[in-house]
């Protein structure tokens, strides 16, 4: 099957991903610099052009990925887990396991970005002027990467979502007003200011300079730019509306159970046909012995499911995700979309009460949003 994100390590626990729309950009940025070096610089040769453009991109975004480590070691020294980095298209993002409950937090997590990048400007700059001379190519590459960091963190410091400068925007309001939602509205606002004003300058690169690939690529940015801010806002709104609903709250008592003797072939045919059920707890008791799901059954030969039992293939307990009755809808939201589990058992003191599936859980969310 096909992958979207590639993983390419590990750095303080957090994952290092790849997306694949970030070769898109890495050869545009390869192909944009190495004519331009070609054109300023007619004397040099093809292969040290290529090879000056390749280092320089690639040492570009590492620094992007040391903007992105910024945010996330701030992060976790502030108690909020980071489970991934990811480097795509238009950049580079942060996948955080929770938001920020001060304003303090909010802000330093924020600024740690453009402060690293800051920072890379002016290493970059250094080296620059101390090795002019020594090599043109070098000398070359440590500008252009002084100057791009340096672009890189004015544009984040931008005060709106979902760039960095949002953020602090949001943490300054957060902390003048004591309120976070004042916070969160005043940075989607300067977010949805900055997409339209991008919009603009679309348009005038198209229509005044013909500029028609510079043009389309900004409306691009404009676009990602805007549905960013505004879907932060809906979750940020989701999250508050949903900040007093627990997982208890949510649990259907109707667990779906079956025995662990039972074959593939009797588990399916009298339980997941008739009732659509496309999984369901192992044992009788109130502690289970795991889960089944049609995703186990289908790694087996059809033919063969008539002499397999339901727990040869379960997912074992020591291996299934549990939530208490106590986590917050919001969190048993985003564990199964971090996870992709399609439902999961709720426990209270060890005791299975209850069981949340996906299809579910979006209903009932989407109900308690509209009582509220």
């Amino acid at each position: 099957m096909f992958k979207s994100v590639l993983l390419m390590g590990h750095l303080h626990g957090i994952r290092i991903e790849l997306h694949i729309s970030w070769l898109i950009i890495f050869v545009l940025f390869l192909f944009g610099m190495t004519t331009g070096l070609l054109q300023q610089f007619p004397d040099w040769p093809l292969g040290v052009a290529v090879a000056t453009a390749l280092l320089t991109v690639l040492v570009f975004f590492a620094s992007i990925l040391a903007h992105e480590l910024g945010h996330s070691l701030v992060a976790i020294r502030r108690g909020i887990p980071v489970h991934a980095i990811t480097l795509f298209i238009f950049g580079g993002v942060a996948q955080m396991g929770g938001d920020s409950q001060r304003p303090n937090d909010e802000f330093w997590i924020a600024i740690a970005g453009p402060l690293v990048s800051l920072g890379l400007a002016a290493g970059f700059g250094l080296l620059g002027l101390v090795t002019a001379g020594l090599y043109e190519p070098l000398t070359v590459a440590l500008g252009w990467l002084a100057l791009i960091n340096l672009v890189v963190a004015v544009f984040n410091l931008i005060p709106g979502f979902p760039l960095d400068g949002g953020r602090v925007f949001r943490a300054l309001i957060w902390k003048i007003t004591g309120d976070a939602r004042k916070g969160m509205r005043a940075a989607v606002a300067g977010g949805r200011l900055v997409a339209y004003a991008l919009f603009m300058l679309a348009l005038l690169n198209i229509l005044l300079l013909g500029n028609v690939i510079g043009g389309l690529w900004m409306t691009l940015i404009a676009w990602f730019l805007l549905n960013m801010a505004e879907g932060q806002g809906r979750a940020f709104d989701m999250q508050h509306r949903l900040s007093g609903v627990r997982a208890r709250d949510l649990a259907n008592p109707d667990i779906p159970r079956v025995a662990p003797d039972r074959t593939l072939h009797d588990w399916i045919q009298s339980q997941v046909l008739p009732t659509g059920r496309r999984a369901c707890l192992v044992g009788d008791g109130d502690t289970p012995l795991g889960l089944i799901s049609l995703s186990d059954a289908r790694r087996i030969p059809q033919e063969q499911w008539s002499q397999v039992r339901v727990d040869e293939v379960m997912t074992g307990l020591d291996r299934l995700v549990q939530v208490d009755a106590d986590t917050g809808a919001h969190a048993v939201l985003q564990l199964m979309s971090q996870q992709d589990l399609n439902q999961v058992p709720v426990t209270d003191g060890g005791r299975v009460i209850g069981w949340i599936d996906r299809q579910q859980l979006l209903r009932s969310i989407e109900l308690h949003m509209e009582i509220r």
